[in-house]
């Protein structure tokens, strides 16, 4: 009787201790939004889901070692990352892009070519897009 109690007030601990600690695989992919406008301006809003807490390093020794860059660095870094790989795998920028605007998880920004006809059949202007 005494175990199944230990037991009873046990599990509830585990469960929470594992759910906390376990990793975000279910995050959101990013969101891509494009829009070309009639002169052929090509513009893009890059959204990822945003970091609530840093990740942490495990070094050799074992010991939990605090990161070296502030939350904002580490959100921009990642995101810097994210977009990098975003855009070649999405090629919508052939000639790279200049930032319109940045928070800690969006990006705006603005192709430095001029749309082509194939760019256009390949990126639909995005219907929930705003200026």
């Amino acid at each position: 009787m005494e175990f199944s109690l230990r037991l009873l007030l046990l599990f509830p601990l585990l469960l929470l201790a594992a759910c906390s600690s376990s990793q975000r695989g279910d995050a959101p992919p990013p969101l891509f939004a494009t829009h070309i406008n009639q002169e052929g301006s090509k513009r893009f809003v890059f959204e990822a889901a945003p970091l609530e807490r840093l990740p942490v390093r495990l070094p050799a020794d074992g010991k939990l070692e605090r990161p070296r860059k502030s939350l904002l660095e580490t959100r921009e870094a990642i995101q810097e990352e994210q977009l990098s790989q975003w855009m070649t795998e999405k090629q919508f920028c052939h000639q790279g892009f200049i930032v319109l605007t940045r928070t800690s998880w969006k990006v705006r920004g603005e192709c430095n070519e001029g749309a082509s006809t194939a760019d256009r059949q390949r990126f639909p202007n995005t219907p929930q897009w705003e200026e």
